[in-house]
């Protein structure tokens, strides 16, 4: 069985919108409509999941050659917490003794590093920026 895409997911592989991506999907044969049906007072609500062998034949043929879609990364979802606070400071204390870290100027770093991805990035760009030869810079710069 292939891997169901949302419509979100098929209209950022195809770069056009959640409209459009429903309007060429809805009726295409693989493609699963959980949404409800209309109904006198009601109107219809549309929920697809959409195989990924179906977006890749439909791209193939308007391309007129065999297209391989990769679907998007899907982020990570977590509940919210009342004690999320004291999460986070368990799991700073237990990677800073994993590698051996006591110095309080490195955890006022990595707070303040964290701070900073989390108000001024958007979340999808986090680990490329989070990569070890960008991590580098910012030890140099805090080294200046």
């Amino acid at each position: 069985m292939s891997e169901l895409l949302t419509v979100a997911e098929v209209a950022q592989v195809m770069r056009c919108s959640d409209d459009a991506v429903v309007r060429r999907f809805a009726k295409m044969p693989g493609v699963i409509d959980l949404g409800r049906a209309e109904t006198r007072n009601k109107r219809r609500y549309r929920v697809l999941r959409i195989p990924k062998a179906v977006v890749e034949k439909f791209l193939s043929t308007k391309a007129g050659h065999p297209v391989h879609v990769e679907a998007p990364a899907r982020p990570e979802r977590r509940r919210q917490s009342n004690n999320w606070k004291n999460l986070a400071v368990l799991n700073l204390a237990k990677i800073g003794k994993q590698n051996g870290c006591e110095d309080r100027e490195t955890f006022k770093q990595i707070a303040h590093h964290a701070r900073w991805l989390a108000a001024s990035i958007p979340e999808e760009y986090w680990a490329e920026i989070c990569s070890p030869t960008n991590l580098m810079l910012w030890d140099d710069e805090e080294e200046k």
